[in-house]
């Protein structure tokens, strides 16, 4: 790979002109869709090795095998990187590991030239290539998810961000099958005041909220299902998002309840977020 080449993010909203007065209004506003183009050369010591590379490559970068991979994803898979930072007391080595989770849009462009690929069969050889990939999250995360504990019926602390933009937070709340009537749980923090209902049963029963896609689901006996209808936020709220901690500031805080004990593989958790 030579060269990575980021795309500025379309910037989602609308703008009107104003009525008999100055100036426009506008809407809330949000950000869109990244493009990665990567530049790179498929190299080996053989023709017969060149091609083969090549033809793993156009594989790896055609839009439906990346669909396959992963299709509860729609093929958007992890493109690792990293880079060096000044900020060391969040990064001791001065090394951040950061993902973007993308997706081809096309195959591979390559160029085969008779300079590259010379006249003999055992020469080392090269194929320059260009691929171009979509984010539909623009957002760059740490790779690994920070992780709480929500075991029990309350608690309370705080969460922090080192990137420098609001990461989204999500849980995984569960009731084991020897407690069988309806939880209530409330989050109050993370600029979100929800509560999620789990429903009563005789089996384990556990409740995903994915601030994410937005969605909260419902899994029993292995099967999930969407159910809406299983989390709701006090008026003026919306989803959770852990808001970034600039480098000596102090991180935001958060309570919870629960009406039953919550199992103990009961979560929440969040990549910390850059844009």
């Amino acid at each position: 790979l030579t060269r990575a080449s980021f795309s500025e993010v379309s910037v989602h909203g609308y703008t009107e002109k104003r009525s008999l007065d100055d100036g426009f209004d506008a809407s809330d506003v949000f950000i869109g869709m990244r493009t990665i183009n990567l530049t790179g050369e498929v190299f080996a010591s053989t023709k017969a090795g060149l091609f083969d590379t090549l033809d793993l490559l156009r594989l790896k970068f055609t839009p439906t095998d990346a669909y396959n991979e992963d299709p509860n994803e729609q093929g958007y898979l992890p493109l690792s990187f990293q880079q060096p930072t000044l900020y060391t007391v969040y990064w001791p080595t001065g090394i951040v590991d950061r993902v973007v989770y993308a997706r081809p849009s096309m195959q591979p462009s390559f160029d085969i030239a008779h300079q590259a690929i010379g006249g003999r069969v055992d020469d080392g050889d090269s194929v320059p290539f260009q691929a171009q990939l979509q984010a539909k999250d623009p957002r760059f995360y740490a790779p690994v998810a920070q992780e709480v504990g929500l075991a029990g019926t309350s608690g309370n602390g705080t969460l922090q961000n080192r990137g420098s933009y609001p990461a989204t937070l999500n849980f995984m709340l569960a009731l084991p099958a020897s407690t069988t009537g309806e939880a209530f749980f409330n989050f109050v923090g993370m600029n979100t005041n929800m509560t999620v209902t789990i429903p009563a049963g005789a089996v384990f029963r556990q409740v995903n909220v994915d601030s994410v896609k937005k969605v909260c689901t419902l899994v029993v006996d292995g099967v999930e299902t969407l159910r809406m209808d299983l989390i709701d936020f006090a008026a003026g709220y919306t989803w959770p998002k852990v808001p970034p901690v600039p480098e000596g500031d102090s991180p935001a805080g958060y309570d919870w309840t629960s009406t039953l004990a919550l199992d103990a593989a009961s979560k929440m958790f969040y990549q910390e977020a850059w844009v």
